[in-house]
Parts: C-alpha cells; sequence; structure tokens
C-alpha cells in the first residue's frame, strides 16, 4: 500500500536527516531501566548524560522511556543545547508510536520555536508534520467504512502543512518525497469527491452532484481518475439539460482519452447529444442554476391583546322588569 510505502519514506527520512548526535556510552545503557527512570538512580548528573540515555532508548525502540529522558532535559536543561534536541526526539517517539496528532504538534511547534536549527531549515520538520497529519487520516480497516467514505480534515490539513513546506523549503533534498506525498493525498480527496458526486446521482440529485465534479476537475487533474471525472461530469450535464457543456465535456474526455473505456462510452454520448439536440449551438438557452430562495416563513397573526369587555350589567341585580315577571 501507498500508505505503507509513506511510513517507510518518512523513518527513511528521520534516519538519514536527523543522524543521532552522540552515541550511548556502555555505562548509560547499563543504567538504563525498562520498566520506567528512577529520578533518584537513573537520570544522568548532566544534560548530555540524560539525553545519550533517551536517544539509547529512542534506538533500542523503548519510546516511553525515550521520551521520559528527553523531557528531564527539557526541564531540568532548559537552557542547554541538548534541551532543544530532546524537543527533536519527543516529536520522533511520538510518530514512532503512531501518535500522529501529537507527533505533528511537536514537529509544528519545532520548527515555530527554532528557526535557525538544521533540520528546520533544510524542511525536515515541515515534511514530518505533513507525514504525521496524513497518517492520523482514517484508513479502511474491517468493519468500517472506506476511506472516502470517512472524515477528509486530517488530509486537507496534510494539503496545508505541504503548503506550508513547498512555500518555505522548494528545492530541498525532501521536495520529491513532499511531492508523492501531496499526489496521495489528492488522489485520495479525489476518491472522496467521486464517491459524494455518485451518491447524489444515484439519488436523482444532479444538482447537488455536479459543484463536486467540478471541483473535483479544477483541483485534481492528473491524478489518475480524469476519465472517471470528465466522463460522470459530461453526464450529469446532461442530465441538467447543460446540452453543451455535455457535448464539450465528452469531446475533451474522448480527444483525451481515446483508449479507455469512458473515451469509447463519450463518442456513443455524442453521436446521441447530436441526433437528439443538433450540432453544436453557443446560443443555447441554459437551464437556471441559480440556487432557490429561500422563502420566508408567514408571520404569525397578532392577537388581539386587549383585555375583553365585560357586559356592563355583569354582576349587577336583575332589573325590576325581570323582577316583577316573577
Amino acid at each position: 500500500m501507498l500508505r505503507s510505502s509513506t511510513w517507510t519514506q518518512a523513518l527513511a527520512a528521520a534516519r538519514t536527516q536527523v543522524p543521532l548526535l552522540l552515541v550511548l556510552t556502555s555505562a548509560a545503557l547499563a543504567t538504563a531501566c525498562k520498566t520506567g527512570p528512577d529520578l533518584s538512580t537513573d537520570y544522568g548528573q548532566t544534560a548530555r548524560e540524560n539525553y545519550e540515555l533517551a536517544t539509547g532508548e529512542f534506538e533500542d525502540r523503548d519510546w516511553d522511556e525515550a521520551i521520559a529522558y528527553a523531557d528531564f532535559v527539557r526541564i531540568r536543561f532548559p537552557f542547554s543545547r541538548y534541551a532543544v534536541e530532546a524537543e527533536l526526539l519527543v516529536a520522533r517517539a511520538e510518530f514512532a508510536q503512531a501518535n500522529y496528532l501529537t507527533a505533528q504538534d511537536g514537529f509544528k511547534q519545532f520548527y515555530k520555536l527554532h528557526p535557525t536549527h538544521k533540520h528546520v531549515q533544510n524542511g525536515w520538520c515541515a515534511y514530518m508534520a505533513a507525514v504525521s497529519a496524513y497518517m492520523n487520516a482514517p484508513e479502511g480497516m474491517a468493519l468500517l467504512p472506506p476511506h472516502y467514505q470517512r472524515d477528509q480534515a486530517q488530509l486537507q490539513e496534510a494539503l496545508v502543512e505541504l503548503a506550508y513546506f513547498f512555500d518555505h523549503y522548494s528545492g530541498s533534498s525532501l521536495e520529491p518525497f513532499a511531492l508523492k506525498l501531496r499526489d496521495e493525498i489528492k488522489r485520495r480527496l479525489l476518491e472522496h469527491e467521486l464517491y459524494v458526486a455518485r451518491f447524489y446521482l444515484d439519488r436523482d440529485v444532479p444538482e447537488a452532484a455536479i459543484g463536486r465534479l467540478e471541483n473535483a476537475h479544477k483541483n485534481y487533474p492528473g491524478i489518475g481518475l480524469d476519465a472517471e471525472v470528465l466522463f460522470l461530469l459530461g453526464l450529469t450535464y446532461l442530465r441538467m439539460d447543460e446540452v453543451e457543456l455535455s457535448r464539450s465535456t465528452f469531446s475533451e474526455l474522448q480527444s483525451q482519452h481515446p483508449r479507455h473505456h469512458h473515451g469509447r462510452q463519450a463518442r456513443l454520448y455524442l453521436k446521441y447529444i447530436y441526433k437528439t439536440f443538433g450540432p453544436a449551438d453557443p446560443n443555447r438557452k441554459r437551464p437556471d442554476r441559480s440556487p432557490p430562495r429561500p422563502v420566508s416563513p408567514p408571520r404569525p397573526k397578532l392577537k388581539d391583546t386587549e383585555p375583553e369587555k365585560q357586559p356592563k350589567d355583569r354582576g349587577k341585580p336583575q332589573s325590576s322588569r325581570a323582577a316583577g315577571s316573577l
């Protein structure tokens, strides 16, 4: 899967772009405790000693202890140069544990706070923030809906992170990896757009599908699904009586993808359009596609707020005439 390859690329970049500053000494390895460092016995006396312990635990894939030692360096020795390296080590350990949201925040905070660091200047931290956002996006699993039916907010956020990378670090050695990641993110977003468009088309609501398809045609070209997008777009235009737009869309599909099965279908639709509506007519009347205007609810009728008038003779004794009749 491409997602797995992206994970491999990210880890490879982590190893090649962020070499460990120090090698773990045998004495430090002997003092490491796998059940968590103890303040009185396991922590070193200096920032360097504790950072070496942190890097050693990181190499041993003991992420929790690596974070514990690195946090100790950051808190106990905040002005040491090892405190800066410890911050980056924490973000890497969170990424390795698949805590991608925490890792993303860690990489973003690092490149904002330490702009002169070499792994900020070469774009590695910005790239890893984008990878973390991508890895945090939902993935299709058993008993769960496929990824294109689920929330795409994290993929959108990964695109934002990549836009920052390309704005600040274009031309770096990591740009080829970032381009591949951007293509994969756009492919998954395009699959989501097509899924939503088909959902509306199956329910005979082409007006709701057309926006998705026009957005897909404009924003996600060259992903490998262009023929699918053009075919659905031309079909939706035809269902909306947008005859000339449908004709031009099917013509584009036929010319750009003549060997694709949708390209062959486009020829049939072009024949149908010509037979039914005649030759192209740029002055053909188009349907009204303006959004419907909301109708204001009727105003409630005003009720009479005056107090009910009481009869003048209520509460008074009967007249003498009525009394005489008794």
